[in-house]
């Protein structure tokens, strides 16, 4: 089996609540056993700042998470912190696994590029522009308020424009998950390196907001950039998206069980139709491991990839084609941004 490059995961969560994820921990999807079990050779960890964060305790809070995923690197001798493809090369060769940090949610910045400097300095590779409001300088595919209007519909402002130029200069992969149409277009113009979608899905396959329609997968294979498949039932599955949808409207929580039953091979489906629409460069998996409240049929965490491995033979993908998706689409992205 190839090895196995993550995304994104939200499992910094479970270190801010004190678990030990060197050990089995029964309920959560990312903890070193799993990642052995998963040949797991690179777990990007994201620190997620919620957008309802004070604006002046963003840039903190996101630091306190970046200690935490710092501190579980060093925790084990199987695990080390990784910023360069070769680092992360070396420490597959060794069996290791590696330990990336991002930033997801741009609110991070406080509006600042000497804060996004600073998180560039503490080692972060990726930063998710915007999460589910819009911030003054880009706009959320979910957001809500008078963003486009007063930046003539555009999804990037004027100091947008210029947090792109600065991460470019300082080698922070923008990821457009989250963003908006208008601001996926804005960044895919003004970047000059390839951007990723970490942890999307293909909107034809399932209508949900934060997925991707085929013109943007197809800019995205265009340009060198990337989309990781996510893994949540209700960006999978169409039929689980209505249902979940509908009950959240009506109040149910995020982790309400919704009776829709959503096989594994969803996720095989959502890979395939993302190379016949981008190609098999375009492609890689960023599984929201631990950040979503429901995953298809037999997913248990990041010890499910030899099944996902199983179901793409089944679907006629060479072994080839699976390491590029599984590994070496992230590491030649990764790659051009050094």
């Amino acid at each position: 089996m190839s090895y196995v490059i993550d995304l994104h995961c939200d499992s910094v969560s479970s270190l801010m609540a004190g678990k030990d994820l060197r050990q089995a921990v029964p309920d959560v999807h990312v903890d070193l056993p799993r990642l052995r079990a998963g040949g797991v050779g690179l777990q990007v960890f994201a620190a997620y700042v919620p957008a309802d964060t004070g604006g002046n305790k963003a840039f903190a809070f996101a630091n306190e998470m970046l200690n935490a995923i710092d501190a579980f690197a060093l925790s084990d001798e199987s695990l080390a912190a990784v910023e360069t493809a070769a680092e992360a090369r070396a420490l597959m060769a060794a069996g290791k696994t590696g330990i990336m940090a991002a930033v997801e949610n741009g609110l991070a910045i406080e509006n600042s590029l000497e804060k996004l400097e600073c998180l560039r300095r503490r080692k972060v590779r990726i930063m998710t522009l915007v999460h589910s409001q819009h911030l003054p300088w880009v706009a959320s595919c979910t957001g809500t308020g008078p963003f486009q209007a007063e930046n003539g519909g555009q999804g990037l402002s004027s100091f947008g424009e210029q947090v792109i130029d600065a991460m470019n200069d300082m080698g922070i992969i923008p990821d457009l998950s989250h963003s908006s149409e208008s601001a996926f277009w804005s960044v895919i113009r003004r970047s000059k390196k390839p951007v990723i979608a970490s942890h999307s899905c293909a909107w034809n396959l399932c209508a949900a907001a934060r997925n991707l329609k085929d013109d943007q997968l197809k800019a995205l294979g265009d340009s060198g950039g990337l989309v990781g498949v996510n893994f949540f039932s209700a960006f999978l599955s169409e039929p689980y998206r209505v249902v979940y949808e509908q009950r959240r409207k009506e109040g149910a929580s995020r982790t309400e069980v919704i009776p829709v039953p959503v096989p594994c091979s969803v996720i095989a489906d959502h890979i395939e139709y993302m190379v016949n629409m981008a190609g098999e460069d375009c492609v890689a998996l960023g599984s929201d491991f631990d950040g979503i409240p429901a995953a298809p049929q037999g997913v248990t965490g990041c010890d499910f990839y030899p099944v996902l491995e199983a179901e793409l033979m089944s679907h006629g993908f060479t072994e080839k084609r699976i390491g590029k998706i599984f590994c070496g689409n992230f590491l030649r992205v990764l790659e051009e941004w050094e």
